[in-house]
């Protein structure tokens, strides 16, 4: 996802409501001249939401449609599906399972990031992470790296 849809995202939809957009995962769906994605925000009470939106590209405008919305403190388990391959899917567990493609693997372990680091800042709730490789669900802000990207560094 581009820095400029994210603004867009932060301008049009979330800001007018007053919550804070901190991560959005694009997710695959064939349909033309339209994108999916996850939004993880959080309100001025401090309460974390995951958002599930359209977004249609008419010309050179967006038009965004919130499709669903989850509180994070419903969210009781964020399946990998497996660990040892690259594999973009994942399940997240509410009262209802739903299971979403990432647009890549690195996208999915940078969303993965952002849930784990916004339920210790502001819920602090036992959120199951299954199937996921550990080394790399761990927040990574070592020599100023974005949260987003993903640096390995083999010595040897």
């Amino acid at each position: 996802m581009t820095t400029g849809r994210k603004a867009m995202l932060q301008e049009n939809v979330f800001g007018p409501k007053g919550e804070r957009l901190v991560h959005v995962l694009p997710i695959q769906v064939s349909e033309e001249n339209e994108d999916y994605c996850l939004c993880i925000t959080v309100t001025r009470d401090e309460e974390v939401y995951i958002t599930f939106m359209k977004i249609i590209n008419k010309g050179l405008k967006e038009m965004y449609m919130i499709q669903d919305v989850w509180y994070l403190e419903d969210l009781t388990l964020v399946d990998g599906k497996d660990a040892t391959s690259d594999n973009p899917h994942l399940d997240l567990h509410f009262q209802t399972v739903y299971s979403w493609e990432a647009s890549s693997t690195a996208a999915k372990y940078a969303f993965v990031r952002s849930l784990r680091k916004v339920n210790k800042v502001y819920l602090q709730k036992d959120i199951q992470f299954l199937n996921f490789d550990s080394d790399f669900i761990q927040e990574m802000n070592f020599f100023g790296v974005p949260e987003d990207t993903l640096l390995v560094i083999q010595l040897c």
